[in-house]
């Protein structure tokens, strides 16, 4: 029977065992977290799902198994280096999926890198809007092969959480990769995290991808609306509605860019996972990024938010309090 592990079962650790649950093939799952209260929680949430897996809840690192098929890490950014570490010395890995801000400081990306390199651990990092039917039907659509703008613009979502979904999605529909990012429109003042002990940004991020397309991400410090995203060529126009009623609208150079609409489907995490394990579990391999694909994103915007964070707070520091 195949192996696997959840560790940290917090709200989006629990939407993970949620949606692995889902998945119909034979698998054990163990749940790892220090905190009853989260665990209880967790086994909540896998009691509201009909499944015949079974589920072993503990707060011991020793009553885990040797071995794991495929181990999920949802741990907030400022633990996670050490919990990957803990769980490779002691444990052989086939496949790892990392949440997202993966570290709080540059100098982990190289250290875990060498660590996943040593253990020959596949590793991927939960970007999930790759695995959303919508996104990838709008990806066979767009001309790659012409310069974009991609925008976003939501209201006071979190930059320092949420931003780096974004920039994956433009890499993602681009086929290109991050070539700057700029943060002096990030706004001067920091908020705090609902995850306490963490900060958040509103403002605009601005860069470019390195075909030479212009990318904004913008959260409206204030403001609670739900994130629109708006891909722009000289042959195509597409606007991308993800919350209220949910839509896609595109237009075409070719048609006198007259609009026509599709309904756009948001996919919760409950809804992917077990997407996740079929993937890696049957066939070898998911449509998430891979850990090398993920951290040259992951470092262009660790380091130019680090800069931001810095000039507003008056510090010097090497790690960024988000999460």
């Amino acid at each position: 029977m195949k192996t696997s592990l959840i560790i940290g079962a917090g709200n989006l650790g629990s939407r993970h065992l949620q949606g692995l649950v889902k998945y119909l093939g034979q698998i054990e799952i163990y749940v790892l977290d220090p905190s009853i209260d989260s665990l209880k929680v967790a086994e909540d949430r896998e009691n509201e799902i009909t499944h015949k897996h079974k589920v072993i809840y503990t707060k011991s690192w020793e009553a885990l198994p040797d071995f794991f098929d495929m181990v999920i890490i949802a741990t907030n950014a400022n633990i996670r280096e050490t919990v990957i570490r803990k769980l490779l010395e002691h444990h052989k890995v086939r496949f790892l999926i990392l949440e997202k801000v993966l570290f709080q400081e540059l100098v982990a990306y190289q250290r875990v890198d060498d660590l996943l390199v040593l253990h020959n651990v596949i590793t991927y990092v939960n970007h999930p809007r790759r695995m959303f039917e919508s996104y990838n039907n709008l990806k066979l659509k767009i001309e790659t092969n012409r310069q974009s703008l991609f925008s976003v613009v939501g209201g006071n979502w979190g930059i320092g959480c949420n931003a780096l979904h974004l920039l994956d999605l433009f890499v993602y529909l681009s086929g290109k990769k991050l070539q700057d990012i700029n943060a002096d429109s990030i706004d001067d003042e920091l908020l705090e995290s609902s995850r306490k002990g963490f900060v958040e940004f509103t403002g605009t991020l601005t860069g470019h991808l390195t075909d030479g397309s212009f990318f904004s991400i913008s959260s409206l410090k204030g403001e609670t609306s739900s994130i629109t995203a708006i891909i722009f060529n000289n042959e195509q126009r597409f606007l991308i509605q993800e919350g209220g009623t949910p839509q896609v609208y595109e237009l075409e150079k070719k048609n006198l860019f007259s609009c026509k609409n599709d309904d756009f489907k948001f996919q919760y995490q409950s809804e992917l996972t077990a997407n996740i394990a079929v993937g890696l579990l049957e066939n070898g391999f998911c449509t998430l990024p891979t850990y090398d694909e993920a951290r040259h994103t992951h470092e262009f915007f660790l380091r130019i938010m680090l800069e931001k964070y810095n000039k507003i707070t008056g510090l010097q520091t090497t790690i960024l309090p988000i999460t």
